[in-house]
């Protein structure tokens, strides 16, 4: 009996030592409610360290003071969010496990890559290696890994919020709020501007 093209790939790539490939409509229709949750996520943690950083003159925040109250803001939702599949990893990278797929959290350069300095790990991640001392278990060894990422405006506003797949050292595809139908001008560089973008906690849960 002949295989089917996907059976071949999964087979060629476990032989190469690859994770599962990851594809851009299977992503959308597996994990649409995720990602809604991950974009609300990043909306309210914007929100708190905004709020947060008003408190200090920026000549009196150190070095590294905004991305890690941003981090911080994001963990801690993603952990209220997320309980039992988010958590901090192997050297503090923050982690979240689900449905088959893992993501990290990075900033995003001009050209959508993370912001990683180029390590062999990182260039296993960015070529879906399975790497074993990624994890402290092998539970999810050979599951896509996908980023969360966003990037700056030239005003310092966080914008571009998006799910980033990269393979063979490229970006293969990219997931946008408005790709998913979750409110398509929520993160216009307009409405942040305005200050019209709001969300509230209620009940544990980030209400729409």
């Amino acid at each position: 009996m002949d295989l089917n093209i996907d059976k071949i790939t999964e087979i060629s790539r476990k032989m190469k030592g690859k994770r599962k490939l990851a594809n851009l409509e299977a992503c959308k229709l597996e994990l649409k409610n995720e990602l809604n949750d991950l974009f609300k996520i990043f909306e309210q943690s914007v929100e708190m360290t905004n709020t947060e950083l008003r408190k200090h003159p920026v000549v009196s925040r150190c070095r590294g003071f905004e991305a890690s109250l941003l981090q911080t803001n994001f963990a801690e939702l993603l952990f209220l969010y997320f309980p039992g599949n988010a958590f901090f990893g192997r050297n503090k990278r923050l982690t979240l496990r689900i449905k088959g797929y893992v993501f990290f959290f990075k900033k995003l350069n001009n050209k959508g890559l993370p912001m990683n300095v180029m390590t062999e790990s990182v260039n296993r991640i960015n070529n879906q290696i399975i790497d074993v001392n990624l994890f402290f278990d092998t539970d999810y060894n050979e599951a896509p890994i996908l980023y969360f990422g966003y990037q700056k405006n030239k005003i310092g506003q966080y914008v571009h919020p998006q799910i980033v797949y990269i393979d063979e050292d490229k970006i293969s595809f990219s997931i946008e709020a408005s790709t998913i139908g979750y409110l398509p001008n929520l993160f216009s560089e307009s409405n942040i501007e305005k200050g019209e973008v709001k969300v509230k906690i209620k009940n544990g849960r980030i209400a729409k």
